[in-house]
């Protein structure tokens, strides 16, 4: 499947029936197509100052590029980064998946 093609399209009207194909095509064409200087919904400075803990999931496709990933994990202070690529071995993705368990764990709240 093309991101933000047909298939997309069909899957936001089925989720959202209310909302008018003009605004899904916005919608789709604002995420996919054009390209943000950094990443789709906040800017770099927003990441400067945000302290929400995150982890971050490295890939490196059209979507998702990997130096994106650098650039967040870099400039949000209360990032972690995993390994690159982690999805192969499995044993790899284990321990990832593991990481990613035990940050929400840290991060949950009461």
């Amino acid at each position: 499947m093309q991101r933000g093609g047909e298939a997309e399209d069909e899957s936001c009207r089925e989720r959202q029936p209310d909302v008018s194909t003009e605004t899904i095509e916005k919608y789709l064409h604002n995420l996919y197509r054009v390209q943000p200087d950094f990443v789709y919904s906040v800017s770099r400075d927003f990441a400067k100052s945000c302290q929400t803990p995150m982890i971050v999931l490295p890939d490196d496709v059209v979507a998702h590029p990997l130096q994106t990933s650098i650039d967040v994990a870099s400039l949000c202070p209360n990032a972690e980064i995993t390994v690159f690529p982690w999805k192969e071995p499995p044993e790899l993705k284990a321990r990832t998946i593991n990481r990613a368990r035990t940050f929400l764990k840290r991060h949950q709240t009461a």
